[in-house]
């Protein structure tokens, strides 16, 4: 009876498929091990390398699934970016845009205590007087 057995967890399959299986999941290796024969037989070097090449393509995989999320994240980090450097210049041009209003209230302001004052109101009458 062969069996499989995974070299970095407690895992055990009797068939193929399903060593492959978890050997594609978790990246780990299923080794091939045969209860009647040496495992330094012609087969058990096959079924090695059989594993090896498993454990192969998981990390190929592997390496490419992240390649493919570091490349969303970056997409992803230049849009925050983005996003950002747009936000800042909406708070600029608001602040530009506040100093402008505080400068014309103050403005708006004097001329408002230079027409409350005497002199201020006085001139105003002898305009309506002509």
């Amino acid at each position: 009876m062969t069996r499989y057995q995974c070299g970095s967890c407690s895992y055990r399959s009797d068939r193929l498929g399903e060593a492959r299986q978890h050997s594609h999941q978790t990246g780990h290796v299923c080794v091939g091990k045969d209860d009647a024969r040496p495992a330094g037989g012609r087969f058990g070097k096959a079924k090695v390398v059989a594993g090896v090449g498993v454990l192969a393509a998981a990390t190929l995989g592997a390496v490419g699934t992240l390649a493919w999320k570091c490349r969303e994240l970056k997409e992803e980090q230049e849009g925050v970016l983005s996003m950002a450097a747009g936000l800042l210049v909406q708070l600029a041009e608001s602040a530009a845009a506040n100093e402008s209003l505080k400068s014309e209230n103050e403005s708006l302001k004097a001329e408002n205590d230079y027409l409350k004052s005497a002199t201020g109101a006085a001139k105003t009458l002898k305009s309506f007087d002509r």
